[in-house]
């Protein structure tokens, strides 16, 4: 997969993950175990963002060189 598309697919895990522990967390009977689990998936394709975001960010500079 290239960076871009990869870029594009996590950040729409992570908008999911997102909705995913807001709906959990406003449940009457919410699963804290699972909202832990969910918030450290969302937290670590954040990090994996930032990485793939700075991947595109070389490849441009690279571009820009040549």
């Amino acid at each position: 997969m290239l960076p871009r598309e990869r870029f594009e697919a996590l950040q729409r895990k992570h908008t999911m993950l997102s909705t995913l522990i807001e709906r959990e967390e406003n449940l009457p009977s919410s699963n804290e175990s699972y909202v832990r689990q969910l918030k450290r998936q969302k937290l670590m394709i954040k990090d994996i963002l930032a990485g793939v975001r700075t991947d595109l960010m070389e490849e441009a500079r690279t571009r820009g060189r040549a």
